[in-house]
């Protein structure tokens, strides 16, 4: 069996989407539960961003 060598990735998924989790979780900590869909909401329609 012939064995493959692995392609070197320009772009890491499980990284950008792991910062990207922790930076939603960063941002909505000690919000309300109405503070936290009002943010999400805004954040869906694109009114605000994630830095």
């Amino acid at each position: 069996m012939k064995q493959q060598s692995k392609k070197e990735k320009n772009f890491d998924t499980v990284a950008f989407f792991r910062s990207v989790k922790e930076k939603m979780a960063n941002a909505t900590e000690g919000m309300s539960l109405q503070e936290e869909r009002e943010y999400w909401r805004l954040l869906r329609e694109g009114k605000i961003t994630l830095h």
